[in-house]
């Protein structure tokens, strides 16, 4: 799949709200498929090993999650009388609770974004 440069720079600006001037930042020689490829991982859920649809972030250790599934992980565990720790490996928050979590809307729209020109490059 190939992505023009400006999608990619796009896809930064969005995931990680990186300035438009590459040039002023010092990112010119960063390898641009390096990075997408690594903003793309963050599209893929720590519970489940599946893209996102509905992306929650941990307000306490910033981490996100695939929202149905942090939700069970947690009352699965308040259920056993357990603490919920967060599920991203070498992560120390050791007490995930439900209102630590809030809708990542940036996130989604991100992911919606690459899926959609994903899709339209295979036409």
């Amino acid at each position: 799949m190939e992505v023009k440069a400006d999608s990619k720079l796009k896809i930064l600006i969005v995931l990680y709200g990186l300035p438009t001037d590459r040039e002023a930042d010092g990112t010119e020689g960063v390898d641009e498929d390096m990075i997408v490829t690594q903003s793309q991982t963050n599209f893929i859920c720590p519970i489940t090993q599946l893209e996102m649809k509905k992306p929650v972030k941990n307000k306490v250790c910033g981490h996100t999650y695939e929202e149905e599934a942090i939700v069970r992980m947690i009352e699965s565990k308040h259920k056993r009388r357990k603490k919920a720790c967060c599920p991203k490996i070498g992560c120390s928050h050791t007490d995930v609770r439900m209102s630590d979590l809030i809708q990542d809307e940036a996130l989604r729209r991100a992911i919606e974004s690459h899926n959609k020109k994903k899709h339209r490059q295979s036409d």
